[in-house]
């Protein structure tokens, strides 16, 4: 008997060594590709550059803005991998406001290089997102197999539009120029209902609201996952996914009366202020979302947020809301989306005209 216990804990030793060095090949597998995937990206992202610098050389601008691409190029080609997002960004938009007078070869040199960035971008978060669910797995937590290795994230570089969103917008809410001011950083949300995600591309398009009061202070929710139940979540602006038949700006006057309160009218948003496409994960699965910023920006003080309206799936995410000022958003350390909300929050309360409302708060059945 004793010899049967022994040869079973044996067996089972084995079997969990085994197990041990399969995962942990499998996972150092994942590192590499993560890294031969972030190497290619850099490739792209580089290509990008000397295609900016190109048109920033020969694409007939005028000395000044020649001047600011070159500078916002040499800032992505300088900058470390921590900062490298938003410092592509900030090119991006920039690549995005070029005017039409730029020679179709540069131009052709531009889509090409967006391109190749595209899918080098795609490539490495398809490896990011394998190892972080290695890396999330229990089997891999309690043995600690990941060692001190840094956790890769996922790499979300904006693409801007080239036209106006809305034939009209509210004034004041546009560049001298006339195109639309874009803000950058990742954004996601809580409360992703799979029925707002198109079934056929795939892509959740979605209309958000950044809320302003008369200080300037920004209305956010406090989000988690449930997929991660020991991450502290995020603070993001109130938003959702659009229905069947209707575009951002009704998506984000609906989802700003069923997650506030607040009534508006289309016309009292301002923007689109920008607009980003974005992966991000959620409950275990990587999302594709299309989602539009608007703003509004209410007199007097605050206004009491009514969340009744709420789907159950929202109140399992979202545990609470709060007006935050740029300052302290950057002094509280919290995860905030989009990420450069705290920086650009001045310049989005001062591109507004304040909003009126049309009516009160309505109470949400």
């Amino acid at each position: 008997m004793t010899t049967t216990i022994i040869a079973v804990v044996v067996v089972l030793l084995l079997i969990a060594a085994l197990r041990l060095w399969l995962t942990a090949n499998r996972l150092d597998r994942l590192h590499v590709r993560t890294e031969a995937a972030w190497a290619a990206l850099e490739g792209a992202l580089s290509r990008r550059v000397v295609a900016a610098r190109a048109v920033a050389a020969a694409g007939g601008l005028p000395p000044e803005r020649a001047a600011l691409l070159r500078g916002i190029a040499r800032q992505a080609d300088d900058a470390d991998r921590a900062r490298r997002a938003a410092a592509e960004n900030e090119l991006s938009h920039a690549l995005a406001e070029l005017p039409p007078t730029v020679p179709a070869d540069l131009h052709g040199e531009l889509d090409d290089a967006q391109e190749r960035m595209t899918l080098a971008k795609r490539f490495y978060n398809d490896a990011v997102r394998d190892t972080r669910a290695l890396r999330e797995a229990w089997f891999t937590r309690l043995f600690r197999l990941a060692g001190s290795a840094a956790m890769p994230e996922y790499f979300q570089v904006t693409e801007y539009p080239t036209v106006d969103l809305r034939k009209t917008s509210v004034a004041g809410n546009r560049q001298p120029d006339g195109s639309s001011p874009l803000s950058t950083g990742p954004v996601s949300g809580p409360g992703v209902d799979p029925q707002t995600i198109d079934p056929i591309s795939g892509v959740r398009r979605s209309g958000r609201v950044v809320v302003l009061d008369e200080a300037g202070r920004v209305l956010l929710f406090h989000g988690t996952d449930p997929g991660r139940p020991g991450e502290s979540g995020f603070w993001v602006t109130p938003g959702g996914g659009t229905e069947p038949g209707e575009d951002e700006l009704a998506c984000a006057v609906r989802e700003l009366r069923e997650e506030t309160g607040i009534v508006v009218e289309p016309a009292e948003l301002g923007g689109p202020i920008w607009i980003r496409k974005v992966q991000f994960e959620f409950m275990g699965e990587l999302l594709f979302s299309e989602e539009t910023f608007f703003t509004l920006r209410l007199p007097g003080g605050q206004v009491d947020i009514d969340i009744s309206g709420f789907t159950e799936l929202e109140c399992n995410t979202v545990d609470g809301h709060r007006w935050w000022s740029a300052a302290e958003l950057v002094e509280s350390g919290e995860i905030v989306y989009p990420v450069e909300l705290p920086a650009r929050l001045g310049e989005v309360a001062d591109m507004l005209p304040t909003m009126v409302r049309t009516s009160t708060p309505a109470a949400i059945d």
